[in-house]
């Protein structure tokens, strides 16, 4: 997902795994800050805005905000929680 405004931390993009073709978007290139958070399933869709919340306390970063998670069953093979994903949340940062 992207959100393009920090103050409204509304899902403006939605993007869901495909068969491989021709990109319709392109993240800018950059420094960005990062962090992963494993998360149950259930939780991902709400947590958007405290992620970006505690992002913006770590790093000054411009929009938009990107979160991408990891393939469910690698995860639960590796943490041993069932329906638990790892989330990575990321923005450029404000050089």
């Amino acid at each position: 997902m992207i959100v393009d405004d920090f103050e409204k931390a509304e899902i403006s993009h939605f993007f869901k795994v495909v068969e491989r073709k021709k990109g319709n978007y392109v993240k800018a290139a950059g420094k960005y800050a990062c962090f992963y958070q494993e998360i149950e399933n259930d939780d991902v869709a709400g947590n958007g805005p405290k992620a970006l919340e505690y992002l913006r306390s770590k790093a000054k970063v411009v929009p938009p905000f990107y979160q991408e998670d990891y393939q469910e069953d690698f995860i639960s093979s590796v943490s041993g929680h069932d329906g638990s994903v790892i989330i990575k949340y990321s923005a450029k940062l404000d050089l």
